[in-house]
């Protein structure tokens, strides 16, 4: 059902971006955008098989009720609960990822959350620590919405992270370009916190 809001171009160039740029590796990940009533969603094993070489005809489509309109359910993200529960639970996210990225796999395996560093992290707050849950589980899905209900009035205005426990991230955004941008930041951000830290240097807003 390609249009000219077909979101899959952009989505290709993401799922490109996050493999090469180590924002997530073959373990796992998966990304997915709302269009007007419509969800794009990434297929299961799109690391482990298809090293995050997505095609157009592998994105599943849903409907604003999340029925199957494209693509065979079975082959649907195994994280779909995630971004279900994302979209049904806060109307101004447009786009989720969820990923195991480089640096931020650190504080997620630490079960640590991640202060901001800078000013263009500053907005995002604390990012907080969600239990570690079962993968793929209604659990996990339910614990990131409540982690993310809180701050929703923040999501009107930018995207949002949080570090999964002993697992990888969760990222939601206004649209797909703002969780992007998001996981980014906050990659470049646990980075710069974890260099800081072993050069001895004041950081997360202390030299502030």
């Amino acid at each position: 059902m390609p249009t000219s809001t077909d979101p899959r171009p952009l989505m290709i160039e993401i799922a490109e971006l996050l493999y090469s740029r180590r924002l997530t590796n073959s373990a796992g990940g998966n990304l997915s955008c709302r269009v007007d009533d419509t969800i794009f969603i990434t297929p299961r094993y799109l690391g482990s098989k298809h090293r995050w070489r997505l095609t157009a005809d592998m994105v599943l489509v849903f409907d604003k009720e999340f029925n199957i309109l494209e693509g065979e359910p079975a082959k649907v993200s195994r994280e779909s609960r995630m971004h279900f529960a994302c979209y049904r639970h806060f109307p101004q996210v447009n786009g989720v990822i969820h990923a195991h990225p480089q640096y931020l796999t650190v504080f997620a395996s630490a079960g640590e959350s991640l202060p901001p560093v800078n000013q263009y992290t500053e907005k995002f707050g604390n990012v907080p620590v969600v239990p570690n849950l079962p993968s793929h589980s209604q659990e996990l899905a339910d614990a990131v919405v409540e982690a993310l209900t809180p701050r929703a009035d923040a999501l009107n205005k930018h995207g949002l992270g949080l570090i999964l426990a002993w697992h990888g991230v969760a990222v939601v955004g206004k649209s797909l370009e703002d969780a992007y941008d998001t996981l980014d930041r906050l990659e470049w951000s646990a980075q710069t916190y974890l260099l800081g830290r072993a050069a001895g240097l004041g950081l997360g807003g202390q030299n502030r």
